[in-house]
């Protein structure tokens, strides 16, 4: 194995790890948006974001490691940490997953808070119809 090859194995694997990582940040995400947590929900994407720059990094890193490669090498290469690729693209299709998933329901919770929102809007313009009546005004002045 050469010295290109075991770099190029060591990102896979860290970007492996990264990408597990990511999807229990997005458990976790799931969770507190179902308990209604804000503080959490913030919290975690916060983490989710230091872990999606740290894939950027790698991913650069890993272009760079793949460009210098001649073509005889880069398929030997491919061919060889195939394995590796196939997992990282099954993860990336299970994190795309849940992330559709909480944007779903995040969505639905918007959805119902505007659904809220408008039936109390509509429910104070009834409750107008139903104030204090105004008062009466007497026709003549004075007293008869």
């Amino acid at each position: 194995m050469t010295m290109e090859e075991k770099m190029i194995k060591n990102l896979l694997e860290k970007k492996l790890a990264l990408l597990e990582e990511l999807k229990g940040q997005l458990q976790e995400q799931a969770k507190a948006v179902d308990e209604d947590d804000e503080p959490l929900l913030s919290r975690i994407l916060d983490a989710k974001e230091k872990v999606i720059e740290s894939l950027i990094k790698d991913d650069r890193e890993l272009d760079k490691q793949v460009a210098a490669l001649d073509e005889k090498n880069r398929v030997a290469i491919a061919n060889r940490l195939q394995e590796i690729g196939i997992q990282i693209e099954k993860e990336t299709e299970k994190i795309a997953e849940m992330e559709n998933d909480c944007e779903k329901k995040l969505m639905n919770e918007r959805f119902d808070l505007f659904e809220k929102m408008k039936s109390l809007k509509n429910g104070r313009t009834l409750l107008k119809g139903y104030g204090s009546s105004p008062r009466i005004k007497p026709k003549f002045k004075g007293s008869i």
